[in-house]
Parts: structure tokens; C-alpha cells; sequence
């Protein structure tokens, strides 16, 4: 595996200069609940693996996506989207997360969209610079002030037209910068997706305000060494970041948890907590902490030496199929 997942830091870059595909400024004008779905006609797509693209901000952007084994063009299908640390791209997220070999197994549909780079942002730089604007992380797309959540509301609609998505159960996750963005698109489409996971990536938003509760699952090393556990102002281009017990703390707050934390899993080096007393009760804001992990992905050591103490892939999935949107 090659994931390069995220260095923020990068030199000799571009100067910032204006983008064709920058952000609204309304970024929650997209954060419309789309109708329920009981079946779909008229699609033909079989299980399998694609590289799809759709047009938005002036541009072709990319997407891959994995049609898991056994899958029902007329039924509703949940929909996992995984998004990619900086310099990495969909196939190395692939990869990574494993969530296409999960989705096999588990009935879901697993997209990984590309992040653009410096070429595709401004014309010249370093091409293995690909990520998200999270804000306060990574790269071009953030320099630049990339509509990415637009591409993302682009892409819900042309993976529509498809596959059949079931739109109450549609989630996000990411690492690094992808996990950033996860948390943005909690913070402006909580009505698309119904809960996020970020792996080694922070609420990076200046302004978060969720049009509903969403739960929100987090894991993070205490020893990264790129995304501070404990927050910083380490990221090129970035912004200062807030610790990952503050990012949980956010939505535990924004869900209105009002009880104590509890503990919901303990093994080896992992350790996970959840605020309760939410509203509603599902709508949980939770915490794994690595003792002493690196930048990484648990559940895989070959990259970074994730933990095998915990699979967070296969938790991210128990804990998306145990909330659907309300």
C-alpha cells in the first residue's frame, strides 16, 4: 500500500490566486433532505468497480466507486463515502479503508471522490498535492477556498442517477484532511448525510452550525505527529485546529448531550468514550484514543503502524448502520 495520507507541510507552491470553483457563499444553501426511496426503476448498473466523473466549478472531477457483490439495482442501498488524506488519492483510500471488501460483505455501496491538486487548482505545482478544503486543512482546495462541498452535492446527484442510494443512510468518513472535510460536511450537510467519521482530522470550521444533530465518530493517535491530538498551527497554508476531545466536544454540544461520558470500548492501546444524553439518543458524539499512535489508520499497521487493537473501519460501519437519518 502507498497511502502518502497527509503532509501538510509543502514548499516552493504557487501563490494563491483566484479559483473558477470556489465556495458559495451560502454553503449550506445544498442542505436539503432529499425524498425517502422505497425501490428504483431503470437502473442497470451491476456490482463492480468504476471510475465515474462529474462536471462542476468548470471541471471534470473524479470519483470511484465499489458496487458491492449481491447488489439490487430496484433497492435502496446504503451509501459510505470515504475521503482521502492530502497528497492521496481514491485509489490509495481504497486501499486504506478497505470499506469495498466491507461493503461486499455488508450490502453498501463505498465511493472514494478525488481531491484536486496544485495543477488542477492553479495551473503548476507539485501534482501529488491532492485534498479538500477542511477549512483549516490541506493544500490547494483550502489555499484556493475550493467549493468541494458543491462537488460533493454534484456527485450525491450523479451517483443518483446510477445506482440506487438509499438517502437516509448515506455517511461520510475520511482521514487526515479527508477527516476534516467530514466534519464540514457535518457542519453544512447534516441533512444529507447522517452521520460522519474522521479518522487523524479535525473540525476544522470557524463557524459550525448543523442544521440537525449528527453523530459524529473520531479516532485520533495520541502520538501523531502531523495532526496534533492535542490541536496546533502546524499545516501550510492552514489554520490553527482545535484538539480532537474539542472536535468531539463540539457536536456533543451541538447534539445537545447533556449526560456523562461513557465508555463503549477498551482494548490495548484504544480506548473510546461517547457523550450521551443526546438528542435524539443516537445522535452520539464519540472519541477513540490511541495511546501513543501515529498518523494513521487503526485497524491497519502495514501504514504508520495503525493499531490492530481496533478495525475503524468495520466500527464506522456498526456505528453508521446503527443511525440512519431521522
Amino acid at each position: 500500500m502507498t497511502a502518502a495520507a497527509c503532509d501538510p507541510a509543502s514548499d516552493d507552491e504557487p501563490a494563491p490566486t483566484p479559483d473558477a470553483g470556489t465556495q458559495d457563499p451560502d454553503p449550506t444553501a445544498g442542505d436539503v433532505a432529499p425524498a425517502d426511496r422505497t425501490s428504483c426503476t431503470g437502473l442497470t448498473v451491476p456490482a463492480g468497480t468504476y471510475d465515474w466523473t462529474v462536471e462542476h466549478g468548470g471541471r471534470t472531477r473524479a470519483y470511484r466507486v465499489h458496487v458491492p457483490t449481491g447488489y439490487d439495482a430496484t433497492k435502496p442501498t446504503p451509501v459510505v463515502f470515504s475521503f482521502h488524506g492530502f497528497s492521496s488519492n481514491e485509489v490509495e483510500q481504497e486501499q486504506l479503508s478497505q470499506f469495498s471488501t466491507l461493503g461486499d460483505t455488508e450490502g453498501f455501496i463505498a465511493v472514494y471522490p478525488r481531491g484536486l491538486n496544485f495543477p488542477e487548482v492553479y495551473g503548476q505545482g507539485e501534482p501529488d498535492s491532492r485534498g479538500w478544503n477542511g477549512v483549516a486543512c490541506c493544500g490547494p482546495a483550502q489555499i484556493a477556498n475550493v467549493d468541494d462541498v458543491g462537488f460533493v452535492d454534484a456527485l450525491l446527484a450523479d451517483l443518483d442517477t446510477r445506482v440506487c442510494t438509499d438517502p437516509r443512510r448515506v455517511f461520510a468518513n475520511g482521514f487526515s484532511n479527508g477527516g476534516f472535510f467530514s466534519y464540514r460536511l457535518a457542519c453544512e450537510r447534516a441533512q444529507r448525510f447522517a452521520a460522519i467519521a474522521s479518522v487523524a482530522g479535525m473540525e476544522g470550521m470557524a463557524d459550525c452550525n448543523p442544521s440537525q444533530p449528527i453523530p459524529v465518530l473520531h479516532f485520533h493517535g495520541t502520538a501523531d505527529e502531523t495532526i496534533f491530538y492535542e490541536g496546533g498551527n502546524n499545516i501550510i497554508g492552514g489554520r490553527p485546529y482545535p484538539s480532537a476531545g474539542e472536535s468531539v466536544r463540539r457536536f456533543a454540544e451541538h447534539n445537545g448531550c447533556t449526560g456523562p461520558e461513557q465508555q463503549t470500548f477498551q482494548q490495548g492501546n484504544t480506548t473510546c468514550f461517547a457523550a450521551t444524553g443526546c438528542t435524539p439518543e443516537s445522535a452520539t458524539a464519540s472519541l477513540c484514543a490511541i495511546t501513543g499512535g501515529k498518523h494513521a489508520w487503526p485497524g491497519q499497521p502495514g501504514y504508520n503502524g495503525g493499531t490492530s487493537d481496533l478495525d475503524a473501519t468495520l466500527q464506522m460501519w456498526r456505528f453508521f448502520q446503527a443511525r440512519p437519518r431521522p
